[in-house]
């Protein structure tokens, strides 16, 4: 059975493609919304998608959420504005990448994310980082944030312009602090 499939730069027609995909990655194709996927909402066994070097402006709730085993998805390098609060409701969601976009806040609904281990949005323009992303998301591991535009007192963030460039919070690390790299 097919378990991966790269459809990066080709055509987007999904609809005969069986429903136990696993990792379907969709790059290069300049798309805006996925909805131009076609037949992606029947892939109800994908845990991984891919969906990075496109031109997303939105993620489309309906479609995103037949998607209930999705563990992983990948969203750079695209054009969102604004954080697709869609994800909040996938249950099991671990990784959600969204670096490169043009993010500016994250919504409150964050907190619901609690099956999210690893959180990146480098190279974004947030301003602040809300305390409850670090305080109340139970199995966060890693939170990314290089090159986002974080005031220098912004808390979590060690306060400095040196360490505000670039830092992974870890909860459930020996004493839950900012680790350096």
């Amino acid at each position: 059975s097919i378990c991966n499939i790269d459809f990066s730069g080709t055509g987007l027609d999904l609809s005969a493609i069986t429903t136990t995909l696993h990792e379907l990655i969709v790059t290069n194709c300049s798309l805006k919304c996925v909805t131009q996927i076609l037949g992606i909402g029947r892939l109800v066994s994908l845990k991984r998608l891919i969906l990075t070097h496109n031109n997303l402006e939105h993620v489309d709730e309906k479609t995103m959420l037949k998607l209930k085993e999705l563990t992983d998805l990948q969203l750079g390098y695209n054009s969102l504005r604004n954080f697709p609060t869609v994800v909040t409701k996938m249950e099991k969601l671990e990784e959600l990448s969204l670096i490169h976009n043009q993010i500016s806040v994250l919504p409150d609904e964050v907190v619901q994310m609690t099956s999210l281990e690893k959180l990146h949005l480098d190279n974004n323009v947030l301003t602040e980082l809300p305390e409850y992303v670090t305080l109340q998301l139970p199995q966060l591991r890693a939170l990314t944030l290089e090159n986002n535009k974080l005031a220098p007192n912004t808390p979590n963030t060690g306060g400095s312009r040196k360490t505000r460039s670039k830092f992974y919070y870890k909860i459930g690390v020996t004493d839950a602090s900012l680790a350096q790299t």
